[in-house]
């Protein structure tokens, strides 16, 4: 893993000749804020940011913190957008009007978790049909991805960084579903008394682990069609956040939720700490041929390939490809820390495009 001292001056050393646009998705608190803060002091402020989350309350508070350049160059701007985005609608209506009036975008970061996506004892659907904990922690990072492209190409068109990052628990290695993808089946099945405040279920950690794999599969899929642009699912690690370090575990567990409160508190990172190692893993240069990255909670690379320029994405047709249904292998390269198989991450793209399919139209 990188040492500290080369993190602090990687990010020390980023002073880009343009105007970089961020886009920080669930900034409005935990490291996706620490990060969005970071970039905002290391640019001193001329940065066009923008924070995406519910809080419009917490978004002031934290772009009202933000240095402010005081020379005449209008080109920063630090804004909020809200979007509840456990909502594809809202998600893709957001990224509409994105679209509409940006011209790039260099580093699109997903971070955006909430009660819904993180919750042990509850496990459902979104209104628009989609397991609650997928929807936050899979789909939405897919649509703003997918949508946003274009401004992501627009900025390497003109040789400038971009780069999509999503945080969750990257380099596990679990492997991405090829049954219930949806989860469905499993909540269904699950004991619906239980559902609620009593205890962990089963469904809703299915939920949470299983979001973490797809992202495996998000960055393999896009990362391949698109080998110019860097995609990276990077792992926060063990976070203590301002809003709180108390994991639910329902009324019945609730003593073993203190303890194991106070045991992360021995070995986690303040989410300030932590971002400065996220931070590293989104501006290293190792990212500026493009690539997929599995990256650690110090920013370290556990695995990572770059294609070339001219690669033939095989999830190009992923109606009718045959591929390898090996784990833990992306077109041949052995990945570690990588959950996907061809095969695997072909049926996901199949089963999502559905999904959007029948919400979006």
């Amino acid at each position: 893993m990188p040492a500290a001292a080369l993190v602090e001056s990687t990010n020390a050393s980023y002073h880009p000749t343009y105007t970089p646009v961020a886009i920080f998705i669930g900034a409005t608190s935990g490291v996706g804020q620490a990060m969005a803060e970071a970039l905002a002091r290391q640019t001193n402020g001329r940065a066009h940011i923008i924070i995406i989350g519910r809080s419009a309350s917490a978004a002031s508070k934290i772009l009202a913190g933000f240095p402010k350049p005081t020379d005449e160059d209008g080109s920063w701007k630090h804004e909020f957008i809200p979007c509840d985005a456990t909502s594809l609608r809202n998600v893709r209506a957001v990224c509409d009007a994105l679209i509409s009036r940006l011209t790039r975008l260099n580093y699109l970061v997903m971070t955006a978790g909430g009660p819904e996506a993180n919750s042990f004892t509850r496990a459902g659907e979104t209104e628009e049909g989609v397991n609650y904990h997928l929807a936050m922690r899979y789909f939405m990072r897919y649509l703003f991805t997918q949508d946003l492209l274009p401004l992501l190409l627009a900025a390497k068109e003109q040789c400038q960084q971009a780069h999509v990052m999503c945080v969750q628990g990257a380099g596990f290695g679990l492997r991405i579903r090829t049954d219930d993808i949806g989860l469905h089946d499993t909540v269904r099945r699950s004991w619906k008394f239980l559902n609620g405040n009593m205890m962990p279920t089963v469904a809703a950690f299915k939920g949470i682990i299983t979001g973490v794999t797809y992202n495996d599969g998000l960055v393999a899929y896009f990362a391949t069609k698109h080998p110019t642009i860097t995609f990276t699912h990077i792992s926060p690690g063990q976070v203590l956040t301002k809003g709180g370090t108390y994991i639910d575990l329902g009324w019945l567990f609730s003593p073993l939720a203190w303890i194991i409160k106070y045991v992360r508190m021995t070995f986690a990172f303040e989410q300030d700490e932590r971002a400065k190692y996220m931070l590293f893993g989104l501006l290293d240069h190792t990212n500026d041929r493009g690539g997929i990255f599995i990256r650690g909670d110090r920013g370290d690379i556990v695995s990572g390939h770059v294609f070339d320029s001219d690669f033939k994405s095989p999830f190009d047709d992923v109606e009718t490809a045959t591929l390898s249904s090996k784990y833990g292998v992306l077109q041949g390269i052995p990945m570690k820390g990588y959950g996907g198989s061809d095969a695997s991450v072909a049926g996901l793209i199949r089963y999502t495009k559905e999904v959007l399919s029948g919400i979006l139209g």
